[in-house]
């Protein structure tokens, strides 16, 4: 047992959410993302259209941001960011959480915030960032724990512009945090396949990458026993071979 490639793309949201990023950009991004067969294509709002209309008839989900990159919005408005982006067509939402509700220990607030997405989405899968870089440890295991409380399906460690992004033991403690409560996606800075392992060993479950493609071509050029060192952290995508 072991699994293909298509497969291996599922651990990936393929994102393009800078400011800069162009039209001619997202469509390049977009044919990547269909073409692996990527989990979703994430975009910035302004591009949920385009993003719909390059993956129609693929299994590539459109993914999008809210609160981004600060996630210093009262919950109303990413609530309301929500609804629109979702009427949109986007399938997927990266939020990041209200940091500044976190540190003060505002937990009513700070739970709306979640929880208000979450109801928005209605079954839709809703990411939260926590943004590592500028919490203590102790502030990163409330986070996930409140954030595992709202019903987020992901914790997910870092938006990639803050001056830090994932780290092994960072997804370890988010991952005992959540207890299985939620899943666990990392983002920002990991660059080689044997790093990406690692990462799936300590609890990650979804990546965020602009490098979708060169992670699977290193993923395609294994030989068929390293392969399946993958399989046992993809279980619902193993096929036989």
């Amino acid at each position: 047992m072991t699994i293909d490639a298509r497969s291996f793309a599922k651990l990936f949201d393929h994102s393009i959410v800078r400011p800069n990023a162009t039209r001619a950009e997202v469509v390049q991004f977009g044919e990547t993302a269909a073409r692996l067969g990527a989990a979703t294509l994430t975009v910035q709002p302004h591009y949920i259209p385009l993003a719909v209309e390059l993956l129609r008839g693929t299994d590539v989900l459109v993914g999008t941001v809210v609160g981004f990159p600060h996630g210093n919005e009262i919950p109303a408005m990413k609530r309301y960011q929500a609804e629109q982006v979702l009427g949109l067509g986007a399938q997927e939402i990266d939020m990041v959480m209200n940091i500044p509700a976190l540190k003060n220990s505002e937990q009513q607030v700070f739970m709306e915030d979640i929880e208000g997405v979450v109801s928005a989405a209605a079954g839709r899968v809703v990411k939260v960032i926590t943004e590592n870089y500028y919490l203590s440890e102790e502030e990163k295991r409330r986070a996930c724990d409140w954030i595992a409380q709202a019903g987020a399906h992901f914790v997910k460690t870092s938006t990639a512009y803050a001056d830090g992004g994932a780290t092994l033991e960072d997804v370890r403690l988010m991952h005992d945090v959540v207890n299985g409560r939620c899943q666990v996606k990392a983002a920002g800075g990991i660059r080689e396949l044997p790093e990406l392992l690692a990462y799936l060993r300590a609890g990650a479950r979804r990546f965020g990458s602009t490098r979708t493609d060169q992670f699977v071509r290193a993923f395609e050029a294994l030989p068929a026993e390293q392969k399946r060192t993958f399989a046992e952290y993809v279980p619902s995508l193993v096929a036989s071979r």
